[in-house]
């Protein structure tokens, strides 16, 4: 009977992990992949026809970065982070500044979920921590703000997306956090059910021999 009870804990202790676990990619690009169009299928997801190290960008090896539009794929996914760059054909000239906003839009099945706005300062190598969860589509898009001394006001251009880092995991269900209190009850609880059923089972009559 102890040898049961030690099995069954041990089975239920061992799914517990299960609950939270979200195996995470950490994907670089640049001179990490050959230049030119990413097939679909690497890392898993469809690239959409991104561009790796076609770009004059803001990274140390200067061709580092990866044109994005949308990236996808069947199983829904969390985007947690990005690595942004640029164009080093955008940087500012005196007496005027270039910053960027990228819209980051994520769909599941075809159904928005949330949308992302971030801004960020010409530079290159600027992180966006985006934490967007349960997605299994997302579009990219970015523009250039500009001002000058010169002219009043500001210019806003298209621009090219560019990333030299993403961080994804596989999307899990979200179970609800319990406090230390509530966690220990639960448990005890498991346990002495455990114990119940155990010693409520019928035990075998040993036959004696003589």
């Amino acid at each position: 009977m102890k040898t049961e009870l030690r099995l069954t804990l041990a089975a239920v202790v061992a799914t517990l992990p299960l609950l939270s676990a979200n195996a995470t990619q950490t994907l670089d690009f640049g001179q990490n992949l050959p230049a030119g169009t990413v097939p679909d299928g690497y890392a898993g997801f469809d690239w959409h026809g991104a561009q790796n190290a076609v770009f004059a960008d803001t990274t140390s090896s200067f061709f580092g970065s990866l044109f994005i539009t949308e990236m996808s794929r069947t199983a829904p996914f969390d985007l947690n982070s990005m690595v942004v760059q640029e164009l080093n054909s955008s940087v500012p000239s005196p007496g005027e500044t270039s910053n960027f906003m990228t819209t980051i839009s994520g769909y599941l099945n075809g159904t928005l979920v949330q949308t992302l706005t971030e801004n960020y300062a010409w530079g290159g190598g600027t992180l966006l921590t985006l934490n967007l969860d349960g997605v299994n589509d997302v579009r990219f898009s970015t523009v250039n703000i500009r001002t000058s001394d010169a002219f009043p006001g500001t210019i806003t251009n298209p621009d090219l997306t560019l990333v030299s880092q993403l961080t994804v995991s596989n999307s899990v269900t979200k179970v609800p956090e319990m406090d230390p209190a509530t966690a220990t009850s639960a448990l005890t609880l498991l346990i002495g059910g455990l114990f119940v059923f155990t010693a409520g089972r019928p035990k075998r009559a040993i036959a004696r021999i003589g």
